[in-house]
């Protein structure tokens, strides 16, 4: 019986079945305990419900759903161009708005919209629920592959408890709810290693030109140059200056045609919110204008602040058994796969001169399985005392790392940003 039940474990289908029921009730779990801010970043749908029309579509919403959501949840101010955009995604909408360099995860709600017409009529009650599928959907997928991959290159038990922590993580936990781009850079990610691994095994130029194009598609999810940097930091390292230049240009095509069908199709005017608002890369020039002690200030800020957004966005213990598991990465290269993904990040967030612990977080795909490759060390010690204090200690690290990270977090700090 214990070993027909084992035998269940290792069949992919299996997973696939625990993980989907795992992440259905986390998505359920997320709008009964929710965690969200309390600032004015963060409002209550009662005060959201005005800004939008509401239609007759809407009342099964608003009178069966709604009162069985916790008063606690919170829908973040951003959210409001997901889904005007995704209702109506045409230049009138997108003349002028904040997310208009990033069109994916819109295009997505609208393209899903299209196809649920037919059976419901569109407004924006059916636009949020067709976001919060689409974010089901994408972590799912993002949750399957991430077990396939950890499956391949480490063990069953790695996959396993690695694709539970992130199920469970504060970032799923924080934005599997709310109409945003979250669970598409988390899928983003996953789906970028699995086509970085499988260019890798068999490397071709047809190859690399769809895998450059996926990755410029995802960039317009949101503007997450990680991945980007990291790929190009890989290419530097191993020396494949040619696939880099072609990858470098390649993934920059998606960016320019949908310049092209703004600019010229819709002919409204183009602007990058990051730069234009937030000065991404710009305030690394304008530093050159500041009083020397200014830039001494920053500069000296800059690693301690990475390194508590790092631990931050991860609650801390995962990183803690992360850095004493990495050795154990069954990599040639593991250096530059673990603290090239970091460098990267580290680099993005120096550019955009914030960390955002949303951005941080990405780096799960190392962290999550080096820190179950630490807790095994530990396990591996403790057994030589006794064989059940190995699964109590798995037992015990898994659950309470579950258990802090689906509080509402924003009550202990804000689990958005750390500003240098």
């Amino acid at each position: 019986m214990i070993s027909k039940i084992l035998n269940l474990f290792q069949k992919q289908w299996f997973a696939v079945f625990i993980f989907t029921s795992l992440l259905f009730f986390q998505l359920i779990y997320s709008f009964l305990s929710p965690s969200s801010g309390q600032t004015a970043a963060w409002q209550p749908i009662s005060q959201y419900l005005p800004k939008f029309s509401i239609e007759n579509s809407d009342n099964f919403v608003l009178n069966k759903i709604y009162p069985l959501i916790s008063p606690q949840y919170r829908l973040n101010s951003d959210i409001g161009h997901n889904l005007e955009l995704g209702r109506y995604f045409s230049a009138e909408y997108f003349k002028g708005d904040l997310f208009l360099q990033r069109p994916l995860y819109p295009f997505l709600i609208f393209l899903t919209s299209l196809l649920t017409k037919f059976f419901i009529p569109t407004s924006y009650g059916v636009i949020f629920g067709l976001a919060i599928l689409i974010n089901f959907v994408l972590i799912s997928a993002a949750v399957a592959v991430f077990f396939l991959l950890l499956k391949k290159f480490f063990s069953l038990k790695v996959a396993w408890l690695s694709s539970i922590l992130l199920i469970f993580s504060p970032y799923v936990h924080s934005y599997i709810n709310q109409p945003l781009a979250e669970m598409l850079m988390a899928f983003a990610v996953i789906m970028s290693c699995y086509l970085l691994q499988n260019y890798i095994k068999k490397p071709s130029l047809s190859k690399l030109a769809l895998f450059s194009l996926i990755i410029g598609i995802f960039m317009l999810g949101k503007m997450f140059f990680a991945i980007s940097i990291f790929i190009l930091l890989l290419a530097l390292y191993f020396k494949r200056y040619r696939e880099a230049i072609v990858f470098g240009f390649l993934q920059l095509a998606p960016l320019l045609l949908w310049y092209a069908f703004v600019t010229q199709v819709w002919q409204i005017t183009y602007f990058v919110n990051e730069v234009q608002n937030w000065h991404f890369g710009v305030w690394v020039f304008e530093m050159l204008r500041w009083p020397w002690s200014t830039t001494y200030r920053v500069l000296l800020n800059i690693v301690p602040d990475f390194i508590t957004a790092l631990i931050f966005s991860f609650l801390l213990m995962p990183v803690v058994f992360s850095v004493y598991g990495f050795q154990k990465l069954p990599f040639r290269s593991k250096n530059i796969v673990y603290f090239g993904a970091i460098f990267s990040i580290f680099i993005l967030g120096f550019l955009m001169g914030h960390y955002f612990l949303r951005h941080v977080f990405l780096l799960f795909p190392i962290i999550y399985p080096t820190a179950v490759l630490g807790m095994e060390k530990i396990a591996d010690f403790l057994k030589k005392y006794s064989p059940v204090l190995a699964p109590l200690f798995y037992a015990a690290v898994v659950i309470f790392m579950i258990l802090i990270s689906n509080i509402n977090i924003y009550q202990v700090f804000n689990y958005n940003d750390f500003h240098r």
